[in-house]
């Protein structure tokens, strides 16, 4: 067996680097387009690409109710004559988002056990500010990072973290599409941490 054996003469990667790359997408993170990297021209980057599509190029109607809402809350989405109709209640306020205390909004959550606790996390993922290189690339700022074992490592860490990150945020707009109470409780620690 030929270690350095190309299956498509058009391929840039030989078949064992294939293998290898068909291996990190199962077991470390996601690849994207695997089907067809073997024709991609540069082969000596990793391709970091978006989650999700950015809710900015999504018609907001056509959003899940969790993001309209966090989208709202932010300022970014219905102003509070359209609260009722879309959420069930109209808050007396809503605290601009630049006048919220990010540290302070953490610790309020911090106190519940519910999946309240994951309300920063989840704006984070909606504002694009995780830290999180998965949860943070955009189509205007898609990344790249070398096939290095230390960049594959930093990656698996990276993508495992987000996968925790996405499912408490999950958690938590589960609830906010079947709870008026949390509903109430997010307004209320968000113009909390003014």
């Amino acid at each position: 067996m030929t270690i350095d054996k190309h299956s498509h003469q058009e391929s840039a990667y030989l078949d064992r680097e294939i293998e290898f790359i068909r291996l990190v997408n199962e077991h470390l993170f996601p690849i994207e387009y695997i089907d067809d990297i073997e024709f991609s021209p540069d082969r000596s980057n990793i391709p970091i690409s978006p989650q999700k599509p950015e809710w900015w190029y999504e018609d907001f109607e056509d959003l899940e109710y969790s993001e309209k809402f966090l989208l709202s809350l932010m300022g970014q989405g219905y102003n509070l004559g359209e609260w009722e109709l879309h959420f069930g209640f109209t808050p007396e306020y809503i605290t601009p988002a630049e006048d919220i205390y990010p540290d302070s909004l953490t610790k309020l959550c911090r106190r519940y056990k519910s999946p309240l606790q994951h309300l920063v996390t989840a704006i984070r993922i909606i504002d694009y500010s995780t830290e999180n290189i998965w949860l943070d690339v955009t189509c205007e700022t898609s990344d790249w990072l070398e096939w290095t074992y230390e960049n594959v490592m930093f990656l698996a860490h990276k993508w495992l973290e987000a996968v925790l990150m996405m499912e408490n945020s999950n958690a938590l707009a589960h609830l906010i599409e079947t709870s008026l109470t949390t509903r109430k409780t997010i307004v209320k620690l968000w113009n909390q941490a003014s």
